[in-house]
């Protein structure tokens, strides 16, 4: 999977924005921020038509000591800087928009890739192989923070002895085979993007039922 990652442009991509924001390094700098966000959004298609409300969000909450920040302060802050609420300057109407995917890849970068990026791929494949190997019950819904999506991570890894892997090493392998899952389904039932994962979801859950 990790092959095929890099094969596909994963890792090139990754030591670019590496590079973007090791050079852009001030976070008080809107407009060096505002360059981060953009290219982000536009690389992963994270659908922010609006960034000024983002960089913002990004200017006010994160310091230029965030070096020192452990881990578990990176994952507090991916929560803090997810949720924006904005003024349209054309409608004059208040917005609000939890942007936790976006969210979780800039702090992914900032964090010098030690935390892992929230993606739907990765979140149906783990809640999927926890609840067949321990018989539970959790939830295919997407998490409401991404703490609860770190938790679960922390708990993918430890259940299946995964520990010797950095979490960017997990968190390429997930998407990758998530993907491939995906685009597996459809292909062979020519279904777009959401019902493929429905698709998934239910074959997950119809193997773990089998198995009970």
């Amino acid at each position: 999977m990790l092959k095929e990652h890099d094969k596909d442009g994963g890792n090139d991509i990754n030591e670019s924005l590496t590079k973007l924001f090791n050079s852009l390094n001030d976070e008080k700098n809107k407009y060096e921020v505002s360059i981060k966000v953009a290219a982000l959004n536009q690389i992963y298609s994270t659908a922010i038509q609006y960034i000024v409300p983002v960089v913002s969000q990004i200017n006010k909450n994160i310091g230029n000591n965030h070096k020192r920040f452990s881990l578990e302060k990176y994952v507090d802050m991916v929560d803090i800087i997810a949720t924006v609420t904005w003024i349209s300057p054309t409608t004059s109407k208040k917005h609000t928009r939890c942007n936790m995917s976006f969210s979780s890849k800039y702090i992914h970068f900032l964090s010098e890739r030690k935390l892992p990026i929230y993606d739907s791929y990765i979140w149906i494949v783990m809640i999927g192989y926890i609840n067949q190997n321990n018989n539970s019950k959790l939830s295919f819904a997407a998490p409401k923070t991404y703490k609860e999506f770190y938790d679960v991570f922390l708990g993918f890894k430890s259940n299946f002895s995964l520990t010797e892997y950095s979490n960017y090493e997990l968190d390429k392998y997930l998407w990758q085979y998530g993907k491939n899952l995906i685009n597996g389904i459809i292909d062979k039932e020519g279904v777009k993007l959401d019902k493929a994962k429905s698709i998934l979801k239910k074959r997950i859950t119809k193997q773990i039922n089998v198995d009970r």
